[in-house]
């Protein structure tokens, strides 16, 4: 976990654990599929659709008995609109908010935007204070103060972070649990381990080599939850030689995407061809995943401007197994056309600051949507100024950012889908980085663990766990 400030992270553990303390002004359903009332009760288009009008809930109040107000959410979305937000891009189709009175607000768009409501879900859209409740950014990260189910009670950076019940929560039936706490246990077979005793309950994304042996115990229950996460191999094109079309060209026909699977997901999920999920409906599935030929891809780097092939790295996590095999199976097929690679393994925090930083050759890395819309996802892993970077390749296109822009402003599904295909084959023919499979939500956790069913955009909805006796 890197921050609680709701536009600051971008990464998967501040992002899921952060939706149990914030409210959105909606939620995405556990399947995926719609957005469902939370802070606003309901929402409409204007008939000349350039505004959309909010209704709050009226006995909504933050965890410190304050109540959530329009000039709250006003806020809120300011602050993702500022350049230095990574999701600033989401929020950058808005010209104006207007808050008539506190219970409604009214958001302006530039031009028509069908994903608006799906917006209003995103994580980093979540209503905090107005002001941070008179305390600077840096002072309220610390005390963070929300209106989700739970609320902040202590956090030790890099260790764990703790929330309690929220007594101010709306919905006066959940949540069920007094407390939960959130660990950080880069090994895996460490968390199996605490799981097996049970100092946890619940063990997220344990290792796919361990899953026969945790289904084997009695008292452990595995579940593969339909999950939009998109694992892919990228390529920093802001270093040489991977600025060159044909190494990447040469490096994406190189890879056995079919033996990473297997070693890695031990026959759960499928081989990626489309770097959107299958999980979305702008999914594009007759694009197909390039099969590993060492001939073809020696031809491609040929034409490159490292014939003889080049030295070069790739920065791993430690404690992260399936990366590390992953890694290993890389380094080997890109040894057979003349590529050598060493692994770099490094700590998790490091792994996140290399990446931002752009300080890397080569990285391993997943990607999930956090709203239901294909919008979020498809600018995010897919445009230069989607929060970053084409996640962190550098790679530029000016026809991606229009067809981004295209496929959010008209209303027609349809119209919408083919500017996202468009989209997909253009990562798929330029290969900043290679879609390697599409996986699984992946947990393990206690029997006594009830009512467990986190979304395929990765929510928790621990709201509605409770442990059994």
């Amino acid at each position: 976990m890197t921050s609680l400030i709701p536009s600051v992270p971008t990464d998967n553990a501040s992002i899921w654990t952060m939706e149990e303390i914030y409210s959105t002004l909606a939620v995405p359903s556990e399947d995926g599929k719609t957005v469902l009332p939370s802070l606003a009760t309901s929402w409409k288009q204007s008939s000349d659709k350039l505004s959309w009008t909010f209704n709050l809930r009226k006995d909504a109040k933050f965890s410190d008995g304050n109540p959530v107000t329009a000039g709250d959410v006003k806020f809120s979305i300011q602050q993702n609109q500022k350049p230095d937000a990574p999701f600033a891009f989401i929020d950058e189709i808005i010209s104006k908010i207007d808050t008539p009175n506190d219970h409604t607000v009214v958001i302006h768009t530039k031009k028509p935007w069908a994903p608006l409501p799906a917006d209003m879900a995103l994580y980093a859209n979540s209503v905090v204070p107005k002001d941070y409740g008179g305390k600077t950014q840096q002072q309220f990260d610390k005390n963070p103060v929300g209106s989700g189910p739970f609320k902040f009670a202590s956090w030790s950076k890099g260790s764990s972070l703790k929330l309690v019940k929220n007594p101010h929560y709306w919905d006066k039936k959940v949540p069920y649990l007094d407390s939960v706490t959130f660990t950080v246990v880069p090994d895996g077979n460490t968390r199996g381990t605490q799981l097996a005793s049970n100092q946890i309950q619940i063990n997220q994304a344990p290792a796919y080599s361990s899953i026969k042996a945790l289904q084997a115990q009695s008292n452990v229950k595995v579940t593969a939850f339909p999950s939009s996460e998109v694992d892919y191999f990228a390529m920093n094109t802001t270093h040489k030689p991977f600025d060159d079309i044909n190494v990447r060209k040469a490096i994406s026909l190189a890879i056995d995407k079919q033996a990473i699977l297997k070693a890695v997901l031990y026959g759960h999920g499928q081989v990626a061809g489309a770097y959107l999920s299958p999980v979305t409906w702008a999914h594009d599935s007759t694009i197909k995943p390039v099969q590993a030929d060492v001939a073809a891809a020696k031809a491609a780097l040929a034409k490159s401007s490292a014939p003889n092939g080049f030295s070069t790295s790739i920065t791993v996590a430690s404690g992260d197994q399936d990366a590390s095999t992953e890694a290993q199976l890389i380094q080997s097929d890109l040894a057979k056309i003349g590529i050598k690679v060493k692994i770099n393994t490094i700590d998790p925090a490091a792994v996140v600051t290399a990446r931002h930083a752009g300080n890397f050759d080569l990285l391993l890395g997943l990607y999930t949507t956090d709203i239901v819309d294909p919008d979020e996802i498809a600018r995010f892993a897919g445009t230069y100024d989607g929060g970053v970077h084409t996640i962190y390749t550098g790679f530029k296109s000016a026809k991606m950012d229009k067809l981004a822009e295209k496929a959010s402003s008209v209303s027609s599904q349809s119209e919408r889908k083919k500017a996202y295909d468009q989209m997909q084959q253009i990562i798929a023919d330029q290969v900043p980085y290679i879609p390697l499979y599409y996986a699984p939500g992946v947990f393990s956790y206690s029997n006594k663990v009830q009512g467990f069913h986190p979304g395929g955009t990765g929510n928790y909805f621990l709201e509605k766990v409770w442990i059994s006796k």
